[in-house]
């Protein structure tokens, strides 16, 4: 009974935050940070088909595209937009982790998944913090590598190495993941499949295996540089998107295998404008 006085704020945190991830307000909040995910990804998808084509160096990450947003007519009043977009995306992906609203379940393949979900929640709040800095100061504040950056971080904590480590290895079961994902294809069911037509249901659904596909390629390696940043205790081993898209610029074949990546980032970016749209939100967790 000594643990009564602890467990009674915390249950009462877990309805209230359940009662407001299921308010209207949040979750047409929600359905714009799909939206700012689909212009990210859509923008890395041609900034890394541009690499493919002119075999020459630029950033292709999400950071490198709220820096051209911030050109645009009204670029400062679109990044606070799409800040509060990012939160609440962010927001999304650690509900996602832990109440499970789209069903991956426990077997190993949906803890995969939804480790990956947490992943995406905590780099999307990194993402936003990034954003109300460009639109607070109006520079990035530096143009090194994020994943450098936080593999830097994490090997200087206590036990870094370890931690790093994990940290890898959560990035590349996120990757894995999404190979799972596309092959299984359990979006299907996140999204409002009557509201649609036969067409737009196959379009949806292929847009979603190919970016799918390409997310895993990315994440995987992704994971598996930050893990042997750890291993070599060294953080430039790790790769942001920039450092994956030139590693895979780099290998046999290496402009049409990063150009089908590049198609797919564009693809998946299509797919999160769809589920912007129609998807299927919870009305209860």
């Amino acid at each position: 009974m000594a643990d009564l006085p602890v467990r009674r704020p915390a249950a009462k945190a877990n309805r209230a935050a359940k009662k407001a991830v299921l308010s209207p307000p949040y979750q047409l909040a929600i359905r714009a940070g799909y939206l700012a995910r689909g212009l990210l990804y859509g923008y890395m998808g041609f900034a890394a088909l541009d690499i493919a084509r002119s075999g020459g160096a630029r950033r292709a990450d999400q950071q490198a595209s709220l820096i051209a947003v911030a050109g645009f007519p009204l670029g400062r009043f679109i990044l606070f937009v799409g800040i509060l977009s990012l939160l609440a995306y962010s927001l999304w992906g650690l509900v996602r982790a832990v109440y499970d609203p789209l069903h991956r379940g426990r077997d190993p393949v949906g803890i995969a998944t939804r480790l990956g979900f947490a992943w995406s929640g905590l780099s999307y709040a990194v993402l936003a913090f990034f954003a109300f800095g460009l639109a607070a100061n109006g520079h990035a504040g530096g143009g090194s590598d994020s994943t450098q950056q936080l593999a830097q971080r994490l090997l200087s904590a206590p036990s870094g190495v370890l931690l790093t480590e994990v940290a890898g290895l959560i990035g590349v079961a996120g990757g894995l993941g999404n190979f799972f994902e596309a092959y299984r294809a359990p979006f299907d069911k996140d999204v409002e499949r009557e509201k649609m037509s036969p067409a737009e249901r196959r379009i949806a659904d292929a847009l979603g295996r190919t970016g799918y596909v390409a997310r895993g390629v990315v994440f995987t390696l992704m994971g598996w540089s930050i893990f042997l940043a750890a291993r070599l205790q060294n953080p430039h081993q790790a790769k942001g998107y920039t450092g994956v898209f030139t590693y895979l610029m780099a290998q046999p074949y290496g402009r049409p295998l990063l150009a089908l990546v590049a198609a797919g980032f564009i693809a998946l970016g299509a797919h999160s404008v769809v589920l912007a749209r129609h998807l299927r939100l919870p009305d209860r967790l």
